[in-house]
């Protein structure tokens, strides 16, 4: 089996679909003011004091603690289709349709949240890891289920589906620090590639 993993945000789009996802649902106003709100840990996230799962749960809670499961899965979908599209970079998916043709195993490695990162991979057909949310009584509680699928988080991730010892050659894509541990693993690494 020859298997290809690539990052999401930055590597195969040009910008972090998180932020964009919540301008999708709440509109820049909002997002400017949650900014403000929450201005102090996005400042701590930005110097290494608070984690990139701290932020994403201050902010999942803000923007969306308490909606109904099914509409937050709603929302994903919508944004999967049209507004996450117009931020692929098209070598990436040029990339990914080569692979593809070869028959290497194609899987999307994420801290993207899995609502709109399964949708959009399900219709390359192609694998998805991505964060996790939680819901209780099917309501967002605004905390992740387990960690942010970043660092080493993806290489557990990955080993927990895949058996990497059946693979004859891996191939990695990645383009920030939280891709190092996915691209260490790679007999070819692509950093910065598209």
């Amino acid at each position: 089996m020859i298997i290809a993993f690539f990052d999401f945000d930055g590597t195969i789009t040009k910008k972090d679909s998180f932020i964009d996802f919540i301008i999708f649902t709440e509109g820049k106003k909002k997002v400017w003011i949650g900014i403000i709100v929450n201005f102090i840990s996005i400042i701590g996230y930005y110097l290494s004091i608070n984690s990139g799962q701290f932020l994403k749960e201050k902010l999942l809670t803000y923007f969306y603690k308490d909606l109904d499961q099914d509409r937050f899965s709603e929302l994903g979908i919508q944004y999967s289709k049209s507004p996450l599209n117009e931020t692929i970079r098209p070598k990436a998916l040029k990339r990914i349709e080569w692979h593809k043709e070869q028959g290497h195993q194609v899987v999307v490695v994420s801290a993207s949240i899995s609502q709109w990162l399964e949708p959009w991979c399900k219709r390359l057909e192609i694998d998805c890891i991505a964060t996790e949310i939680e819901f209780k009584n099917n309501k967002l509680t605004g905390k992740l289920k387990g960690n942010n699928c970043i660092g080493p988080e993806k290489v557990s991730r990955i080993n927990e589906k895949y058996n990497l010892k059946t693979s004859d050659y891996i191939y990695a894509y990645g383009n920030s620090r939280g891709d190092k541990e996915i691209l260490k693993i790679a007999n070819e690494k692509f950093y910065r590639y598209f």
